[in-house]
């Protein structure tokens, strides 16, 4: 068994209708993201910004976030609730949307991690 199996999360979303009863975590190095296609691994220092967003991620393009940001990967609701966005360094999708229990909590702890990695 690998030690990353082992680690206890920082933060552990729970599973509810809005993101699809997927699970999203928050480890001391990576943030973990399931969806229905499988797993999402983001290091702590790929993370360049993360943010809480409100409803409708095409809206953003009005808001002053630019296009990128405005088509951004859904994992699960962001259209229809209040959502995380991060962006990150690397990867062919830069920009990735999705709606943890408490968005401000897992912006919140996951700024904590980025830090670490300053």
């Amino acid at each position: 068994m690998s030690s990353e199996n082992l680690e206890q999360p920082l933060y552990i979303s729970r599973r509810l209708l809005r993101n699809l009863w997927q699970p999203y975590r928050i480890y001391t190095d990576r943030v973990e993201l399931r969806f229905f296609l499988g797993r999402k691994i983001i290091r702590a220092e790929d993370i360049i910004h993360v943010e809480v967003r409100p409803p409708l991620v095409i809206g953003d393009i009005f808001r002053g976030k630019g296009f990128a940001r405005s088509f951004a990967l859904k994992l699960d609701m962001t259209d229809f609730c209040r959502h995380v966005a991060i962006h990150r360094r690397s990867g062919w999708i830069k920009h990735i949307c999705f709606t943890p229990d408490d968005p401000e909590s897992f912006v919140s702890v996951c700024k904590s991690i980025m830090k670490k990695r300053d």
